[in-house]
């Protein structure tokens, strides 16, 4: 898989994909403990555009925008000007990345990202190109259109952190973040946006799967909502 094709695979969900949504459709609960139905206040369905599928038909086109050879060589000025500056890269913004035909594209990625599908694949990057630093600033500066804040990724304060193979501990081995064992399902728990940079990709396996939280929460609704009940009490411990 190239840079051109490196991506989160999609995917499909039962009943064809189809889901009937409603925005503000809430459930009339009693606010009693039966685990047939919803906590108080519970919508019975969320989404409208954030509740795809994978099992709908233009799902591919539908999240995947492609660099063009302009918005390329836009990319690779607004780096070189950056780095003329001798700037930390961890103060790189909008200001000192300028992608004036790009910048109003990454708006509208922005946009659907907070209001939309709640995902995008921005493509035509090649890592071969530039060094690691190089390659870090333009993801870092691109980052900078669609959302102007960074969050900790753990209690180190680290805001990046490299998903790699390391088998140098059994900690590390067992650890999400380089094991090279398949993961279960999990949402991040550090902003409102992740941002990925694959660099390369596995000689074998390697494949990144995402589904709409939006999704499954409809199906746990309309089918399991003693689930929900459970994910929604006070008592989950968190830890970065």
């Amino acid at each position: 898989m190239d840079y051109k094709s490196a991506g989160p695979v999609l995917v499909p969900t039962p009943h064809n994909g189809v889901l009937s949504v409603s925005e503000h459709s809430l459930h009339n609960s009693s606010g009693s403990d039966d685990l047939s139905s919803l906590p108080a206040g519970y919508p019975t369905q969320l989404g409208r555009s954030f509740a795809w599928t994978g099992a709908q038909s233009d799902h591919e086109l539908r999240f995947i925008y492609n660099l063009t050879e302009t918005e390329l060589v836009e990319i690779r000025s607004a780096k070189d000007q950056f780095k003329a500056r001798e700037l930390d890269g961890d103060l790189v913004n909008r200001e000192n990345f300028p992608l004036p035909t790009l910048g109003p594209k990454l708006d509208e990625l922005s946009e659907d990202l907070y209001n939309s599908t709640g995902l995008c694949i921005i493509r035509g990057v090649d890592p071969q190109e530039y060094c690691v630093e190089d390659l870090t600033i333009i993801w870092l500066g691109i980052q900078a259109y669609i959302a102007d804040r960074r969050g900790c990724q753990d209690h180190r304060g680290n805001m990046l952190v490299h998903i790699i193979a390391d088998n140098s501990s059994e900690t590390k081995q067992g650890h999400h973040r380089h094991s090279t064992s398949a993961i279960s399902f999990h949402n991040e728990e550090a902003g409102d946006v992740v941002a990925w940079l694959t660099r390369s990709t596995a000689t074998t396996g390697g494949k990144c799967i995402v589904a709409s939280v939006y999704t499954v929460y409809n199906i746990l609704a309309a089918h399991r909502p003693d689930i929900i009940r459970t994910l929604a009490k006070s008592d989950w411990p968190f830890a970065l």
